[in-house]
This record gives C-alpha cells, sequence and structure tokens, in this order.
C-alpha cells in the first residue's frame, strides 16, 4: 500500500523535510535500475523477506531488518528473492537546506547513500508510522510529523554511532524549494509505465508543457525524456533477461517493442553487446 500526495513538512533546525509518500509493499517484481532527482531521498527498511539491492554497480544481500537510503543520483535497483521476497516500508522526501551543516544534521545530509542493519527501534517506528496513516485517528497529523522527526534523528544517530561514511562528498543539498509531488511523479512514471510512456503523458502526469518537461529532465536529470525511457527499458531488460524462461520475443513484446529486431538493436546499442551475449554473461 503507498500513500502519495502527502506534501507533510516539518523542520529540524534550518533543514525543511517534505513527505511525498509512504509506503509498506511486499516486492514480488523486480524495482528497475533508477535514481532519484536533486534534493531527494528514499529511505528503506525491509521487514521481512530478502532479496539483492544493487546501487552505484555494487551488490549488496539484503536480509529481514536492513535499511539502506538512497539519495540524489544514486542508481540502484532491488531484486525479490522469488522464494522469499522482500516486505518494504518506505519513505520518499526532498530535503531543503539554508546550506549551514548543522551539526545535528550534518551527517543525514551529507550521506546520499548508506546500507546496513536497521537501528534498534525502527521496526515499531514504521509500524507506528503506517498504522497512524492506516487508522487516520484524531490528531494523526500531528503525530505523523512528529514520528518522522524521530526517524529522521534515529537515522542521524546511527550514522554517528557507525562512523560509516559513504557519501560521495558533494556535501548538503543546494537550497532549492522541493518540487513537491513532480520529481516522485516523474520516477514513478519511468519505474512503472516505461513501455508505453509518452513525453505528453509525463507533462500531463506533472501538470507541465511539453517543453517545460523536457527542460526539467535535462536540468534535473541530465537527460532527455528519450535517454530516461531507454534507460527504464533497458534496465528491465537486464532483469528480465535474467530468467531464462524469458525468450528475447517475449521480452520485446514486455517492453514495448514493434519486433524482437528492434529491441536487438537498441539494446546493443546501449549496453554495446546482444541480448543473448549479456544472458550468457
Amino acid at each position: 500500500m503507498k500513500y502519495r500526495n502527502l506534501k507533510m513538512s516539518f523542520t529540524i533546525e534550518h533543514t525543511k523535510f517534505t513527505v511525498l509518500s509512504i509506503s509498506l509493499e511486499k516486492m514480488v517484481t523486480p524495482i528497475p535500475r533508477h535514481s532519484h532527482s536533486k534534493n531527494s531521498y528514499e529511505l528503506h527498511y525491509v521487514s521481512f523477506g530478502y532479496g539483492k539491492l544493487i546501487a552505484d554497480e555494487q551488490s549488496y544481500d539484503v536480509v529481514p531488518g536492513t535499511f539502506f537510503v538512497t539519495g540524489p543520483g544514486v542508481f540502484h535497483e532491488q531484486i525479490s528473492d522469488p522464494k522469499d521476497p522482500m516486505t518494504e516500508y518506505g519513505v520518499y522526501l526532498q530535503v531543503s537546506s539554508s546550506g549551514t551543516k548543522e551539526p545535528l544534521l550534518k551527517a543525514f545530509l551529507e550521506h546520499k547513500f548508506w546500507f546496513g542493519e536497521a537501528a534498534s527501534g525502527m521496526h515499531e517506528l514504521m509500524k507506528q508510522i503506517h498504522s497512524e496513516l492506516e487508522q487516520r485517528s484524531i490528531g494523526y497529523e500531528l503525530i505523523l510529523p512528529a514520528l518522522l522527526q524521530q526517524l529522521i534523528l534515529l537515522i542521524t544517530r546511527q550514522y554517528h554511532r557507525t562512523e560509516l561514511v559513504q557519501s560521495d562528498g558533494a556535501g548538503a543539498p543546494t537550497d532549492q524549494t522541493p518540487a513537491d509531488q513532480t520529481y516522485l511523479t516523474i520516477e514513478e512514471a519511468f519505474l512503472y509505465n516505461y513501455r508505453d510512456l509518452t513525453l505528453g503523458q509525463l507533462a500531463d502526469m506533472v501538470h507541465l508543457g511539453i517543453r517545460q518537461t523536457e527542460r526539467l529532465l535535462l536540468k534535473h536529470y541530465n537527460k532527455t525524456f528519450a535517454q530516461k525511457k531507454t534507460e527504464a527499458r533497458m534496465s528491465a531488460a537486464g532483469l528480465l533477461l535474467q530468467d531464462r524462461a524469458n525468450t528475447i520475443a517475449s521480452v520485446a513484446t514486455a517492453l514495448g517493442y514493434s519486433s524482437p529486431e528492434h529491441f536487438t538493436n537498441a539494446f546493443q546499442k546501449f549496453y554495446h553487446m546482444t541480448p543473448t551475449a549479456y544472458r550468457k554473461g
């Protein structure tokens, strides 16, 4: 279950957090390779199940109790164990900082990627956050931001405890106003609708003109619409080809290509090898 369009905000010192979605999902199908826009972070807590996270070409084994953060520009994909799929709590948020690195949140702002064992108490905190959203009892609008602040501080404490620095050294996010639901809508469109998505459809989803949407993609992802769609389709192709029960023709159809030949040409241009060679490798 995913709760979207939340637009819930809270501030810790001089840093504003805008929560755009909170989810609890059993990840039966693979999540193709993707990254988040500037100032966007996704918090992942896996309560049950097993699988793999591939982040910036590194592979990580995911087990119950795993917690990880994927921040701006971190390319990642998730693959569940078919016999015991991952169940994941997710929180997608955007961060707007004044530019001053406050000691309290310095670690959070500088970690664009983190992977490890969840801190003590995270499971109960995630359950409580989801329960408040599900039940929506009186006062939940006040309780939820308080719980989410607690979550951010719990993560920050965990960074300090482990002293595990995995950031790219780029520092805190720049002082920009979060574009509320726009970036989440863009990323989910390429994740789930890559087969048939058009630039016009994406523009309608984010309530912008076609040229504005194209400029937005170039500014925040350094890619055109065609490049983003190809990237999404090729990421999905890589996952589908891992299952040898899928023929090249069936993969081409699943990705929306008009023929296996068209798919093979696109795949070879992207990966510099044929789908058959990729599968053998």
